[in-house]
Protein backbone atom coordinates (compact mmCIF):
# COMPACT_ATOMS: atom_id res chain seq x y z
CA UNK A 1 0.00 0.00 0.00
CA UNK A 2 1.32 3.45 -1.00
CA UNK A 3 0.14 6.83 0.14
CA UNK A 4 0.65 8.27 -3.33
CA UNK A 5 1.45 6.80 -6.73
CA UNK A 6 2.36 9.01 -9.67
CA UNK A 7 1.98 7.58 -13.17
CA UNK A 8 4.63 9.10 -15.41
CA UNK A 9 8.14 10.33 -14.58
CA UNK A 10 8.16 13.35 -16.87
CA UNK A 11 8.41 17.01 -15.88
CA UNK A 12 5.08 17.31 -14.08
CA UNK A 13 5.28 13.84 -12.54
CA UNK A 14 8.66 14.42 -10.92
CA UNK A 15 7.62 17.89 -9.75
CA UNK A 16 4.51 16.32 -8.20
CA UNK A 17 6.52 13.65 -6.41
CA UNK A 18 9.03 16.11 -4.96
CA UNK A 19 6.32 18.53 -3.83
CA UNK A 20 4.28 15.79 -2.20
CA UNK A 21 7.26 14.41 -0.31
CA UNK A 22 8.32 17.86 0.91
CA UNK A 23 4.76 18.62 2.02
CA UNK A 24 4.41 15.26 3.81
CA UNK A 25 7.85 13.70 4.46
CA UNK A 26 6.32 10.55 5.98
CA UNK A 27 4.25 9.80 2.88
CA UNK A 28 5.16 6.65 0.97
CA UNK A 29 5.48 7.87 -2.62
CA UNK A 30 6.03 5.83 -5.78
CA UNK A 31 6.63 6.99 -9.37
CA UNK A 32 5.78 4.56 -12.18
CA UNK A 33 7.56 5.03 -15.51
CA UNK A 34 7.07 2.92 -18.64
CA UNK A 35 10.49 3.72 -20.11
CA UNK A 36 13.85 2.40 -18.82
CA UNK A 37 14.79 5.86 -17.51
CA UNK A 38 12.93 8.84 -16.09
CA UNK A 39 12.60 12.23 -17.79
CA UNK A 40 13.54 11.30 -21.34
CA UNK A 41 11.38 14.04 -22.88
CA UNK A 42 13.02 16.71 -20.71
CA UNK A 43 16.32 16.04 -22.47
CA UNK A 44 14.81 17.01 -25.83
CA UNK A 45 13.25 20.30 -24.73
CA UNK A 46 14.71 23.63 -25.81
CA UNK A 47 16.96 21.93 -28.37
CA UNK A 48 18.73 20.11 -25.55
CA UNK A 49 18.94 23.22 -23.36
CA UNK A 50 15.56 22.88 -21.58
CA UNK A 51 13.63 26.12 -21.66
CA UNK A 52 12.44 25.80 -18.04
CA UNK A 53 9.88 28.60 -18.06
CA UNK A 54 9.27 32.13 -19.30
CA UNK A 55 9.10 35.17 -17.02
CA UNK A 56 6.33 36.61 -19.21
CA UNK A 57 4.06 33.60 -18.60
CA UNK A 58 0.70 34.66 -17.16
CA UNK A 59 -2.72 32.93 -17.11
CA UNK A 60 -3.54 34.86 -20.29
CA UNK A 61 -0.63 33.14 -22.09
CA UNK A 62 -2.70 29.95 -22.26
CA UNK A 63 -6.02 31.23 -23.54
CA UNK A 64 -7.66 28.96 -20.99
CA UNK A 65 -9.14 30.36 -17.73
CA UNK A 66 -8.70 26.97 -16.06
CA UNK A 67 -4.96 27.56 -15.58
CA UNK A 68 -5.36 30.87 -13.71
CA UNK A 69 -5.36 29.51 -10.16
CA UNK A 70 -2.33 27.25 -10.63
CA UNK A 71 -0.25 29.80 -12.55
CA UNK A 72 -1.02 32.47 -9.95
CA UNK A 73 -0.04 30.08 -7.15
CA UNK A 74 3.16 29.03 -8.92
CA UNK A 75 4.29 31.78 -11.31
CA UNK A 76 7.64 31.58 -13.15
CA UNK A 77 9.50 33.18 -10.21
CA UNK A 78 8.38 30.33 -7.93
CA UNK A 79 9.43 27.74 -10.50
CA UNK A 80 12.91 29.30 -10.60
CA UNK A 81 12.97 29.16 -6.77
CA UNK A 82 11.81 25.53 -6.84
CA UNK A 83 14.78 24.59 -9.00
CA UNK A 84 17.18 26.66 -6.94
CA UNK A 85 15.99 24.71 -3.89
CA UNK A 86 17.09 21.45 -5.52
CA UNK A 87 20.47 22.78 -6.64
CA UNK A 88 19.79 24.11 -10.14
CA UNK A 89 20.50 27.76 -10.93
CA UNK A 90 19.10 29.42 -14.04
CA UNK A 91 19.52 32.40 -16.37
CA UNK A 92 17.09 34.26 -18.62
CA UNK A 93 17.53 35.70 -22.11
CA UNK A 94 16.27 38.89 -23.77
CA UNK A 95 12.92 37.23 -24.54
CA UNK A 96 12.34 36.23 -20.88
CA UNK A 97 13.02 32.55 -21.57
CA UNK A 98 14.65 30.78 -18.64
CA UNK A 99 17.38 28.15 -19.08
CA UNK A 100 19.60 26.20 -16.66
CA UNK A 101 22.86 28.03 -16.00
CA UNK A 102 24.72 25.04 -17.44
CA UNK A 103 22.72 25.48 -20.68
CA UNK A 104 22.10 21.72 -20.66
CA UNK A 105 18.81 19.88 -20.24
CA UNK A 106 20.69 17.00 -18.65
CA UNK A 107 21.45 19.26 -15.66
CA UNK A 108 17.71 19.77 -15.09
CA UNK A 109 17.03 16.05 -15.18
CA UNK A 110 20.02 15.21 -12.97
CA UNK A 111 18.97 17.68 -10.27
CA UNK A 112 15.44 16.25 -10.28
CA UNK A 113 16.77 12.69 -10.07
CA UNK A 114 19.23 13.52 -7.27
CA UNK A 115 16.47 15.14 -5.19
CA UNK A 116 14.09 12.22 -5.76
CA UNK A 117 16.80 9.88 -4.52
CA UNK A 118 17.68 12.12 -1.55
CA UNK A 119 14.07 12.25 -0.37
CA UNK A 120 13.63 8.49 -0.64
CA UNK A 121 10.96 8.52 -3.34
CA UNK A 122 10.60 5.10 -4.90
CA UNK A 123 10.89 4.89 -8.69
CA UNK A 124 9.80 1.89 -10.69
CA UNK A 125 10.89 2.06 -14.36
CA UNK A 126 9.88 -0.21 -17.25
CA UNK A 127 6.51 -0.51 -15.55
CA UNK A 128 3.51 0.67 -17.54
CA UNK A 129 0.20 1.37 -15.84
CA UNK A 130 -2.10 -0.85 -17.88
CA UNK A 131 -5.19 -0.49 -15.71
CA UNK A 132 -6.52 1.54 -12.79
CA UNK A 133 -9.57 0.83 -10.65
CA UNK A 134 -11.01 2.76 -7.73
CA UNK A 135 -12.42 0.45 -5.05
CA UNK A 136 -13.72 1.80 -1.74
CA UNK A 137 -11.50 4.88 -1.97
CA UNK A 138 -8.36 2.92 -2.84
CA UNK A 139 -6.77 2.87 -6.31
CA UNK A 140 -5.60 -0.48 -7.65
CA UNK A 141 -3.01 -0.29 -10.44
CA UNK A 142 -2.34 -3.29 -12.70
CA UNK A 143 -4.46 -5.41 -10.31
CA UNK A 144 -1.69 -5.45 -7.68
CA UNK A 145 -0.41 -2.03 -6.55
CA UNK A 146 -2.63 -0.11 -4.14
CA UNK A 147 -2.54 3.58 -3.25
CA UNK A 148 -4.62 6.09 -1.31
CA UNK A 149 -3.99 8.92 -3.78
CA UNK A 150 -3.18 8.80 -7.50
CA UNK A 151 -1.68 11.44 -9.79
CA UNK A 152 -1.81 10.78 -13.53
CA UNK A 153 1.11 12.60 -15.17
CA UNK A 154 1.41 10.33 -18.21
CA UNK A 155 1.68 13.10 -20.82
CA UNK A 156 -0.20 13.29 -24.10
CA UNK A 157 0.42 11.66 -27.49
CA UNK A 158 3.23 13.92 -28.74
CA UNK A 159 6.67 12.33 -29.27
CA UNK A 160 5.66 8.75 -28.38
CA UNK A 161 9.29 7.61 -28.64
CA UNK A 162 9.94 9.73 -25.54
CA UNK A 163 7.19 8.04 -23.55
CA UNK A 164 4.01 9.97 -24.40
CA UNK A 165 1.97 7.29 -26.15
CA UNK A 166 -1.51 8.48 -25.13
CA UNK A 167 -2.15 5.52 -22.82
CA UNK A 168 -2.95 7.86 -19.93
CA UNK A 169 -6.11 8.96 -21.70
CA UNK A 170 -7.45 5.41 -21.63
CA UNK A 171 -6.80 5.19 -17.89
CA UNK A 172 -8.81 8.37 -17.36
CA UNK A 173 -11.62 7.18 -19.61
CA UNK A 174 -11.83 3.99 -17.55
CA UNK A 175 -12.32 6.18 -14.47
CA UNK A 176 -15.17 8.09 -16.11
CA UNK A 177 -13.38 11.15 -17.47
CA UNK A 178 -14.04 12.70 -20.88
CA UNK A 179 -11.17 13.31 -23.31
CA UNK A 180 -11.55 16.15 -25.80
CA UNK A 181 -10.43 15.64 -29.45
CA UNK A 182 -6.65 15.29 -29.73
CA UNK A 183 -4.40 17.05 -32.25
CA UNK A 184 -0.67 17.42 -32.76
CA UNK A 185 0.62 20.80 -31.55
CA UNK A 186 3.90 22.69 -31.94
CA UNK A 187 4.50 20.70 -35.10
CA UNK A 188 5.53 21.32 -38.70
CA UNK A 189 2.93 21.84 -41.45
CA UNK A 190 2.73 19.95 -44.72
CA UNK A 191 1.60 21.87 -47.81
CA UNK A 192 0.36 21.05 -51.29
CA UNK A 193 2.99 23.21 -53.04
CA UNK A 194 6.44 21.86 -53.98
CA UNK A 195 8.96 23.72 -51.82
CA UNK A 196 12.09 21.71 -52.59
CA UNK A 197 13.86 24.75 -54.06
CA UNK A 198 13.25 26.64 -50.80
CA UNK A 199 14.45 23.86 -48.47
CA UNK A 200 16.61 25.26 -45.67
CA UNK A 201 15.76 28.94 -46.19
CA UNK A 202 14.90 30.85 -43.01
CA UNK A 203 13.06 34.17 -42.83
CA UNK A 204 11.39 36.28 -40.15
CA UNK A 205 7.73 36.54 -41.10
CA UNK A 206 4.21 37.11 -39.95
CA UNK A 207 2.05 33.97 -40.20
CA UNK A 208 -1.72 33.77 -40.48
CA UNK A 209 -3.73 30.56 -40.68
CA UNK A 210 -7.03 30.96 -42.52
CA UNK A 211 -9.88 28.69 -43.51
CA UNK A 212 -10.87 28.38 -47.16
CA UNK A 213 -13.34 31.24 -46.83
CA UNK A 214 -10.58 33.57 -45.65
CA UNK A 215 -11.43 33.75 -41.93
CA UNK A 216 -8.32 34.00 -39.73
CA UNK A 217 -7.99 31.01 -37.39
CA UNK A 218 -4.67 31.84 -35.74
CA UNK A 219 -1.62 34.05 -36.18
CA UNK A 220 1.96 34.41 -35.00
CA UNK A 221 5.26 35.96 -36.01
CA UNK A 222 8.89 34.93 -35.90
CA UNK A 223 11.19 32.56 -37.71
CA UNK A 224 9.96 30.46 -40.61
CA UNK A 225 11.93 27.52 -41.99
CA UNK A 226 11.05 26.18 -45.44
CA UNK A 227 11.29 22.42 -45.88
CA UNK A 228 10.68 20.05 -48.78
CA UNK A 229 7.44 18.86 -47.13
CA UNK A 230 6.21 22.33 -46.14
CA UNK A 231 6.80 24.82 -43.32
CA UNK A 232 8.56 24.75 -39.97
CA UNK A 233 10.03 27.25 -37.52
CA UNK A 234 8.70 28.62 -34.23
CA UNK A 235 6.07 30.92 -35.78
CA UNK A 236 4.58 28.10 -37.86
CA UNK A 237 4.64 25.65 -34.97
CA UNK A 238 2.83 28.13 -32.75
CA UNK A 239 -0.18 28.23 -35.12
CA UNK A 240 -0.14 24.48 -35.85
CA UNK A 241 -2.50 23.86 -32.90
CA UNK A 242 -5.30 25.35 -35.05
CA UNK A 243 -4.80 22.96 -37.99
CA UNK A 244 -7.64 20.60 -37.19
CA UNK A 245 -8.58 19.65 -40.73
CA UNK A 246 -6.97 19.90 -44.16
CA UNK A 247 -8.95 22.89 -45.43
CA UNK A 248 -6.54 25.63 -44.36
CA UNK A 249 -4.41 28.31 -45.96
CA UNK A 250 -1.14 29.46 -44.41
CA UNK A 251 -0.32 33.04 -45.37
CA UNK A 252 3.17 34.48 -44.85
CA UNK A 253 4.20 38.10 -44.71
CA UNK A 254 7.90 37.61 -45.49
CA UNK A 255 8.66 41.33 -45.11
CA UNK A 256 6.75 42.32 -41.96
CA UNK A 257 8.86 45.44 -41.45
CA UNK A 258 7.91 46.87 -44.87
CA UNK A 259 4.54 47.83 -46.35
CA UNK A 260 3.50 46.78 -49.88
CA UNK A 261 4.10 50.41 -50.92
CA UNK A 262 7.64 50.22 -49.48
CA UNK A 263 8.35 47.08 -51.49
CA UNK A 264 6.96 48.70 -54.64
CA UNK A 265 9.19 51.73 -54.07
CA UNK A 266 12.24 49.50 -53.53
CA UNK A 267 11.69 47.69 -56.85
CA UNK A 268 11.01 50.94 -58.71
CA UNK A 269 14.17 52.49 -57.27
CA UNK A 270 16.18 49.43 -58.30
CA UNK A 271 14.66 49.64 -61.78
CA UNK A 272 15.74 53.28 -62.21
CA UNK A 273 19.24 52.58 -60.90
CA UNK A 274 19.92 49.46 -62.98
CA UNK A 275 17.17 48.67 -65.54
CA UNK A 276 19.15 45.78 -67.06
CA UNK A 277 19.39 43.96 -63.74
CA UNK A 278 17.28 40.83 -63.37
CA UNK A 279 14.34 41.03 -60.99
CA UNK A 280 15.76 38.04 -59.12
CA UNK A 281 19.08 39.83 -58.53
CA UNK A 282 17.28 42.98 -57.39
CA UNK A 283 15.17 41.10 -54.83
CA UNK A 284 18.31 39.71 -53.11
CA UNK A 285 18.53 43.13 -51.48
CA UNK A 286 15.52 42.30 -49.30
CA UNK A 287 14.95 38.50 -49.35
CA UNK A 288 16.99 35.32 -49.96
CA UNK A 289 17.71 34.72 -53.67
CA UNK A 290 15.85 31.41 -53.98
CA UNK A 291 12.77 32.90 -52.32
CA UNK A 292 12.87 35.73 -54.85
CA UNK A 293 13.15 33.17 -57.65
CA UNK A 294 10.12 31.31 -56.26
CA UNK A 295 8.04 34.49 -55.95
CA UNK A 296 8.79 35.60 -59.50
CA UNK A 297 7.53 32.25 -60.79
CA UNK A 298 4.49 32.44 -58.47
CA UNK A 299 3.29 35.66 -60.12
CA UNK A 300 3.71 34.12 -63.57
CA UNK A 301 6.90 35.90 -64.67
CA UNK A 302 9.96 34.52 -66.42
CA UNK A 303 12.76 33.63 -64.02
CA UNK A 304 15.23 35.83 -65.92
CA UNK A 305 12.98 38.86 -66.49
CA UNK A 306 14.77 42.22 -66.38
CA UNK A 307 13.63 45.13 -64.26
CA UNK A 308 13.16 47.21 -67.42
CA UNK A 309 10.59 44.66 -68.62
CA UNK A 310 8.46 44.85 -65.48
CA UNK A 311 5.14 46.62 -65.90
CA UNK A 312 3.58 48.58 -63.05
CA UNK A 313 0.97 45.90 -62.34
CA UNK A 314 3.66 43.19 -62.25
CA UNK A 315 5.62 45.18 -59.67
CA UNK A 316 2.44 45.54 -57.60
CA UNK A 317 1.90 41.77 -57.91
CA UNK A 318 5.42 41.04 -56.65
CA UNK A 319 4.98 43.45 -53.75
CA UNK A 320 1.62 41.92 -52.85
CA UNK A 321 3.02 38.37 -53.00
CA UNK A 322 5.83 39.31 -50.61
CA UNK A 323 3.19 40.47 -48.14
CA UNK A 324 0.70 37.66 -48.81
CA UNK A 325 2.52 34.45 -49.78
CA UNK A 326 -0.03 31.64 -49.44
CA UNK A 327 0.26 27.88 -49.17
CA UNK A 328 -2.43 25.19 -49.11
CA UNK A 329 -2.03 23.26 -45.87
CA UNK A 330 -2.59 19.52 -46.21
CA UNK A 331 -1.97 18.66 -42.56
CA UNK A 332 0.83 18.39 -40.00
CA UNK A 333 3.80 16.10 -39.46
CA UNK A 334 1.76 14.35 -36.78
CA UNK A 335 2.28 13.25 -33.21
CA UNK A 336 5.64 11.62 -33.96
CA UNK A 337 7.10 15.06 -34.65
CA UNK A 338 4.92 17.17 -32.34
CA UNK A 339 6.16 18.77 -29.12
CA UNK A 340 2.77 18.88 -27.42
CA UNK A 341 -0.76 17.52 -27.62
CA UNK A 342 -3.70 19.85 -28.20
CA UNK A 343 -6.73 18.51 -26.32
CA UNK A 344 -6.87 16.11 -23.40
CA UNK A 345 -8.80 15.49 -20.20
CA UNK A 346 -11.79 17.86 -19.98
CA UNK A 347 -10.64 20.51 -17.50
CA UNK A 348 -14.11 21.32 -16.17
CA UNK A 349 -14.02 17.89 -14.52
CA UNK A 350 -11.10 18.96 -12.28
CA UNK A 351 -10.70 21.42 -9.42
CA UNK A 352 -8.77 24.37 -10.90
CA UNK A 353 -6.76 25.00 -7.69
CA UNK A 354 -5.78 21.45 -6.67
CA UNK A 355 -6.25 19.59 -9.98
CA UNK A 356 -8.22 16.91 -8.14
CA UNK A 357 -10.90 15.13 -10.12
CA UNK A 358 -14.47 16.21 -9.46
CA UNK A 359 -15.57 12.69 -10.44
CA UNK A 360 -13.13 10.47 -8.51
CA UNK A 361 -11.94 11.59 -5.10
CA UNK A 362 -8.19 11.26 -4.60
CA UNK A 363 -7.41 11.33 -8.35
CA UNK A 364 -5.32 14.21 -9.72
CA UNK A 365 -3.99 15.08 -13.17
CA UNK A 366 -1.06 17.24 -14.25
CA UNK A 367 0.70 18.61 -17.29
CA UNK A 368 -0.07 17.69 -20.84
CA UNK A 369 -2.70 15.04 -20.13
CA UNK A 370 -5.09 17.90 -19.31
CA UNK A 371 -6.59 19.98 -22.12
CA UNK A 372 -4.06 22.82 -21.70
CA UNK A 373 -1.50 24.00 -24.23
CA UNK A 374 0.55 27.11 -24.99
CA UNK A 375 3.02 28.57 -27.52
CA UNK A 376 6.75 27.85 -27.76
CA UNK A 377 9.06 29.57 -25.32
CA UNK A 378 8.84 27.74 -21.99
CA UNK A 379 5.10 28.20 -21.44
CA UNK A 380 4.25 24.48 -21.66
CA UNK A 381 7.00 23.50 -19.22
CA UNK A 382 5.84 26.28 -16.90
CA UNK A 383 2.44 24.56 -16.84
CA UNK A 384 4.07 21.15 -16.32
CA UNK A 385 6.07 22.26 -13.26
CA UNK A 386 3.29 24.42 -11.79
CA UNK A 387 0.57 21.80 -12.21
CA UNK A 388 2.84 19.09 -10.82
CA UNK A 389 3.67 21.14 -7.74
CA UNK A 390 0.00 22.08 -7.22
CA UNK A 391 -1.28 18.50 -7.50
CA UNK A 392 1.56 16.96 -5.47
CA UNK A 393 1.11 19.47 -2.66
CA UNK A 394 -2.67 19.07 -2.61
CA UNK A 395 -2.52 15.27 -2.67
CA UNK A 396 -0.02 15.18 0.22
CA UNK A 397 -2.10 17.62 2.29
CA UNK A 398 -5.20 15.46 1.83
CA UNK A 399 -3.58 12.28 3.18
Amino acid sequence: MYDLVIIGAGASGMAAALSAKKENPKAKVLILEALPRVGKKILATGNGRCNLTNFSATPESYGNPFVASVIKQYPPEKIVSFFSSIGLESVSDSESRVYPMSNMASSVLDCLRFEIERLGIEVLTETKAESVKSVNGIFIINSKMRTKKLIVSAGGKASPSQGSDGSGYELLRSLGHRITPLYAGLVQLTVKENLRTLKGIRVKAGVTLKNKSGKALDSSSGEILFADYGLSGIAVMDISRSVKNENCICELNVLPELSAADVYTFIERSKKRNPSQSAEDALTGIIPRMLGHYLIKMVGLSADIRLSELKEQQIHSLADKLKHLTFNVTGTKGFDNAQITVGGAEVTEFNEATLESRKVRGLYCTGEILDVDAPCGGFNLQWAWASGIAAGTAAAKSL
